[in-house]
């Protein structure tokens, strides 16, 4: 029998063994619903033997099901072909059932969630849509595997009672496979819809939307006649002597924009403008650049996180593929490594992080001397407000608001419920940005799963003028100690995985390895303090390295500038390809990277990577970019860049959605079918990026500014 006929076949005597019925009987009813020689030919065809037509289906025994309690005794009657009713039939069609692909690792087996609902209006009974996961494994793979079912379950089998039926399943399912398929009687779960109600989050959340949207339709009409109202009527002295009548009917706008510019507003109109879509749009979508901007940044942070994207997109969809043994497949590929270990993506923002507050701070402190304590305290409460307010929203959103507008088989997925959970509890945590650290052994998910990045930049923002004051004041001294806490998290890291035996990157599938060292300051530091230090250089330096660049002919600066750009870009492929070999021994032969290798390259691999990115921010800054500096510092890249922070809010949760909302399976094959899926994920993030950045991120950065400058 081949796999396909195994798996049919386990569906087909799923059904048939519930009942004790006869040959007989089971003839006349598939007689009665269809061709029975029809469907014959057909099994026979796909290599089904004819044993649930041709002779007596096997009894419960069979099952094991020797306990007697409610939820089993109905899933009995339902299927019970002698007694075929309106329910039992709508109750088989809303089933998930086995599908073509089980050699390839199709385990995704997804009923009609839509069907759940006529059934429950059919019958006037309670059936809830449940989702079941087991482990699973498939002979000759070596990685475990995951089984999905989802269907319209009855009330007696909610609230857990259906973990009594999935393990005696599971063997018996093992069992007619042959060892084929096997599957984890301990690693069964299941979760049910439950009927929520708004909690004080969820009513905060909507609270928080309504304002924001009064403010922003306010703040847009107040910006389009708040000119119009200051001219009707009134005459403007332009000269001190004369007067000029404006005529909003022949092209008097412009002199009423005029008119408006020369009006000291109010404090109160100033704020309520913030708001208006007309000044946040022309400030998402401006390309004015200033004099000691560094472009290149741009770029590279658009890039960065379409790469954070893209690495997400496939985590998410490898739950809920049809084709789940093709990941084998993809890690022969060494260009899939780019996509398993996208990890170094997030290193790169925390070496731009820390190459812009060194530099900047470094600009302030020479403009000014020293800092006052109310203009550090202003240098804290500037990033602070500017970051959580956005932040906050999301964590309204997708904490507390979510869960009531999903909908479909995956609405009751466990991570939704708990996210929920974290963010009822911890949420205080994510304000005050220590969500890394609190609660220290997580057992659930967290609240927005990304923002332990959040947490981690805003602590190096906060401890850096240590690194950066010494650095302005004490060269050396500072040089010095930026070099030993490099040293410091660089050993951190490797004492920690030679500790826990950890595996190199959390793409060698070790969830102890996010818990241990992903999340955590002490090893997330060094790609920030390289670009403390990358920032201090070009503070000293940069101005002088550009002046003599600019009489370099371009021979000479080709031949300084091809061996950086050569090592540094053999330094990145290292980090990112170098563990293909790893990956390769996990998942094809079930083999770990030996402790050696993880240690150095935790050690190693940040620090490596944001100097290698470091190196070439500078090489383009200094004029030796070529057309890799042009590139990155297209125009272009500057809208986008404003979009970033918002886009990572945002991405995870919109994939979560997607993820949620799906009523099929994904393929990985042919490999065009995934790229179109991440770029409208990506276009889709940009988008909703969009909407949260000109309606709150920007207008509260310009409200915070106002206050700023005031003071």
């Amino acid at each position: 029998m081949n796999a396909r006929g195994v798996c049919l076949h386990v569906f087909f005597c799923l059904i048939a063994s519930s009942s004790t019925t006869t040959k007989e009987e089971t003839t006349l009813y598939l007689n009665k619903r269809g061709n029975v020689e029809e469907l014959r030919s057909i099994l026979k065809f796909i290599g089904v033997p004819d044993i649930s037509l041709s002779s007596k289906p096997p009894s419960h025994d069979k099952l094991s099901f020797e306990k007697s309690s409610e939820c089993l005794n109905k899933l009995k009657s339902l299927v019970d072909i002698t007694n075929i009713t309106a329910e039992s039939e709508l109750f088989l069609d809303a089933a998930g059932k086995p599908s073509a692909g089980l050699t390839t690792g199709n385990l995704f087996w997804i009923g009609d969630y839509e069907m759940c609902e006529t059934l429950r209006n059919v019958t006037r009974q309670d059936y809830r849509s449940c989702k079941v996961t087991a482990q699973a494994f498939i002979e000759k793979s070596p990685i475990p595997l995951t089984l999905t079912w989802t269907g319209c379950i009855p009330k007696q089998c909610q609230n857990g009672s259906l973990t009594e039926v999935l393990p005696l399943l599971g063997d018996w399912v093992t069992e007619k496979t042959k060892g084929q398929i096997t599957l984890n009687r301990n690693k069964w779960t299941s979760d049910c819809e439950t009927d929520l109600e708004l909690d004080a989050g969820a009513y905060a959340a909507i609270t928080f939307l309504a304002i924001v949207g009064f403010l922003v339709v306010v703040g847009t009409i107040w910006h389009i006649t708040h000119p119009i109202i200051l001219s009707l009527g009134k005459k403007y002295n332009h000269d001190g002597s004369d007067t000029v009548d404006v005529d909003l009917d022949n092209g008097g706008i412009q002199a009423v924009e005029e008119i408006s510019a020369k009006v000291t507003e109010s404090p109160f109109s100033n704020a309520v403008k913030c708001f208006s879509l007309q000044r946040t749009f022309k400030s998402l979508t401006s390309t004015e650049t200033k004099a000691g901007q560094v472009l290149c940044l741009n770029g590279i942070r658009v890039l960065s996180i379409n790469w954070v994207i893209l690495g997400h997109t496939f985590a998410f969809v490898q739950g809920k593929l049809s084709d789940q043994s093709y990941l084998l497949d993809l890690i022969k590929r060494q260009g899939f490594t780019l996509i398993a270990n996208a990890y170094s993506s997030v290193d790169s923002f925390f070496c731009l992080s820390g190459f812009l507050v060194s530099y900047l701070l470094l600009k302030q402190l020479t403009k000014k001397g020293h800092l006052t304590l109310p203009q550090w305290i202003a240098f804290y409460f500037h990033r602070y407000v500017r970051l959580t307010a956005p932040y906050l929203m999301m964590i309204l959103l997708e904490g507390f608001l979510y869960r009531h507008l999903v909908s479909g088989p995956f609405s009751v997925e466990a991570d939704i419920a708990t996210n929920h959970e974290t963010c009822k509890k911890y949420w205080w945590t994510n304000l005050l940005y220590i969500n890394n650290l609190v609660p220290w052994n997580p057992t659930a998910s967290p609240c927005l799963a990304q923002s332990w990045y959040l947490a981690n930049d805003m602590q190096f923002f906060v401890i850096s003028p240590i690194f950066i004051v010494l650095l302005f004041l004490y060269p050396k001294i500072g040089n010095k100690v930026n070099t030993v806490a490099l040293g410091c998290s660089a050993t951190a890291a490797g004492l920690i995985t030679a500790y826990y035996n950890l595996e190199p990157s959390m793409s060698l599938g070790n969830p102890q390895n996010f818990v241990k060292l992903y999340r955590v300051p002490w090893v997330r530091i060094t790609p920030y303090l390289v670009g403390i230090l990358g920032g201090w250089f070009y503070w000293c330096w940069g101005e002088d390295a550009k002046e003599i660049v600019k009489i370099v002919p371009l021979w000479k600066k080709a031949i300084v500038a091809l061996p950086f750009w050569v090592v540094t870009a053999l330094i990145e492929y290292g980090v990112v390809f170098g563990l293909w070999s790893d990956l390769k021994d996990r998942f094809l032969h079930g083999k770990a990277a030996s402790n050696t290798d993880s240690i150095a390259y935790e050690a190693v691999a940040r620090i490596a990577w944001s100097l290698a990115l470091l190196i070439q921010i500078l090489l383009c800054q200094f004029g030796l970019g070529g057309f890799i500096n042009s590139l990155l510092s297209w125009k272009g890249w500057l809208v986008l860049s404003r979009l970033t922070y918002s886009v990572y809010l945002i991405h995870l949760g919109l994939i979560s959605l997607i993820m949620t909302e799906t009523r099929h399976s994904f393929s990985l094959e042919p490999d065009f079918e995934m790229a179109v899926f991440y770029l409208g994920v990506m276009l889709m993030s940009y988008l909703a990026a969009v909407v949260l950045y000109v309606c709150v991120e920007q207008p509260i950065a310009s409200l915070e500014s106002i206050t700023y400058r005031k003071k």
